[in-house]
């Protein structure tokens, strides 16, 4: 594997979701010329009263044969570098150091429901997120166009927003997106003047970077999620971008919400503030 080259990582078990995840992935990668690599978990989570069985290596034979005549099809299909790695393992351990040394720089995944909630293959995607620090675009349905062309950004009260900045920046720049921000309408003095300061370090940030973006209101005494998704709907969004503790909120916790349109969840890393990318 080139040690320089980037990957956009699709977590895969050979399902129509992870067929339609794929799809998302191969626009990202093409923009960057990224490859993609395909990533086989098989899943032992070990409990207090439970061990789980391992599968054999015949079994795991058989399933990288499968994962690498996929990849060859892909390949050839699309003309782009596809590898597949297959792990066994607790997926909350082993996960993050997969995509550490796939040296990958944005994963890709199908959104799936589970007892009314979100799920990564039975375990808590929050705490994936947390440990892997890199993005990941959550989707349902196939990309509406070629490559991401809008994309929007619920803005935050909370401080912790500002991290979403150097996402926000990257994509800008390497997948040439139009970025529309989007502002609750509020009343409350303290909120305001927060959210105020959260503007205005956005604005900063995106203008020394020369990136072009608008500015839209939510209308008033509407639930700011209604608003967002409103919006999106309205300019034909390709991503909306939101942090992870806005993704527990308004997603993890929607026994019946569905994804018209990816979400791009962004994990906790200050230091993309700073640099205005990611290494």
């Amino acid at each position: 594997m080139d040690a320089g080259k980037k990957y956009v990582v699709v977590p895969w078990d050979f399902s129509p979701e992870t067929e339609i995840a794929l799809k998302h992935a191969l626009k990202l990668a093409a923009v960057m010329g990224n490859g993609i690599m395909l990533l086989h978990t098989i899943h032992l989570k070990k409990t207090l009263f439970f061990k789980p069985k391992k599968v054999s290596e015949e079994e795991k034979g058989k399933l990288f044969k499968k994962l690498e005549e996929r990849a060859a099809e892909i390949a050839e299909e699309n003309r782009l570098e596809v590898k597949v790695r297959l792990v066994e393992g607790d997926i909350r351990k082993i996960f993050p150091v997969e995509l550490k040394r796939a040296n990958a720089n944005l994963v890709v995944m199908p959104f799936r429901q589970k007892f009314g909630k979100f799920c990564f293959q039975g375990t808590d995607f929050m705490n994936i997120l947390k440990a892997s620090i890199m993005p990941f675009i959550v989707v349902q349905t196939p990309p509406k166009h070629e490559y991401y062309k809008e994309l929007v950004v619920p803005i935050e009260i909370d401080r912790k927003y500002k991290e979403t900045i150097g996402w926000i920046i990257y994509l800008a720049h390497y997948y040439k997106c139009n970025i529309n921000l989007f502002k609750p309408f509020i009343n409350e003095s303290f909120a305001k003047k927060d959210m105020a300061n959260n503007i205005y370090f956005t604005k900063k940030m995106l203008d020394k970077q020369g990136i072009v973006y608008g500015i839209k209101t939510a209308k008033k005494g509407q639930p700011f999620k209604k608003e967002v998704f409103r919006f999106a709907e309205l300019i034909d969004a390709d991503v909306v971008v939101m942090m992870a503790k806005r993704f527990r909120k308004w997603i993890d916790k929607d026994k019946e919400i569905k994804l018209e349109i990816p979400i791009l969840v962004v994990p906790p890393r200050t230091d993309l503030i700073k640099y205005g990318s990611f290494s």
